[in-house]
């Protein structure tokens, strides 16, 4: 069973102690409470992407609130936040579930993803012919990889992964592209989290250590092919399916 999410209400450090450590942080971000209802957000999140639940799993109130020792209340709340960002569904006699992670839906979320991350990595470029130091937040992300990669920690890395692209996404100043790339991320980090659970963790950091390389070449076609082969074909080759399968039969046992 799953560790009890804490009931207490929880504030996030104070501007002092992380605007300095975190590029890109807004002061609003350093402030904002992080409430029950985000940590069960997050605990969610974080049971899928270590294939605790699996895509498709039926997601029951009751059952829930037993496994993270909290009320129905918040966890609905948690529920529907998540099915606002496409993790849970919703159908009528299939109840709330957990998002389908099958071919046909990951093409989808890798092309959407691909086509904004195409436009950062090229304003990324451009900031960085201007000034070198704003890739900063992408090696702070990949330092973290690292780290992860030593802990042998699969939900780490998955985090460090949303957090570089995250930093690519800001890097370009573009609001827009980045409030539609959030949408996207906490799938994201599910997607990371499972293609961690079958590949080699430190392959997966090797394949950011060869992204940023790329894109400190500043070459605009060869940025755009590296977009591509990092983020939809390093993915597509990723058997999914084959896997949930075999999880799904050993459950059955």
């Amino acid at each position: 069973m799953s560790p009890a999410v804490p009931a207490k209400r929880m504030t996030a450090p104070k501007p002092d102690d992380t605007a300095g450590s975190r590029p890109g942080l807004r002061v609003v971000d350093a402030v904002r409470p992080v409430t029950l209802v985000d940590q069960l957000v997050e605990a969610i999140v974080r049971a899928a992407a270590e294939g605790k639940i699996l895509p498709g799993e039926r997601l029951v109130e009751a059952t829930l609130s037993h496994r993270f020792n909290v009320s129905r209340v918040p966890v609905r709340e948690a529920l529907r936040l998540l099915e606002s960002q496409g993790i849970v569904t919703n159908a009528p006699y299939r109840g709330m579930r957990l998002m389908e992670v099958d071919a046909r839906h990951l093409r989808q979320i890798l092309v959407v993803r691909a086509s904004l991350e195409r436009v950062a990595a090229r304003d990324a470029v451009a900031a960085y012919r201007r000034d070198p130091g704003t890739l900063a937040g992408m090696e702070q992300a990949l330092g973290a990889m690292e780290r992860a990669v030593g802990d042998d920690d699969s939900f780490a890395l998955a985090e460090a992964d949303t957090a570089f692209h995250r930093a690519l996404c800001r890097i370009g100043g573009n609001e827009v592209l980045l409030q539609v790339w959030e949408t996207l991320a906490r799938r994201l980090t599910i997607i990371v989290g499972l293609s961690a659970l079958q590949k080699d963790l430190k392959d997966i950091c090797k394949e950011h250590v060869d992204f940023l390389a790329v894109l400190k070449r500043a070459n605009i076609a060869a940025v755009d092919r590296a977009v591509d082969e990092h983020i939809v074909q390093h993915t597509e080759m990723v058997d999914f399916e084959g896997w949930l399968a075999s999880q799904r039969a050993a459950r059955r046992r």
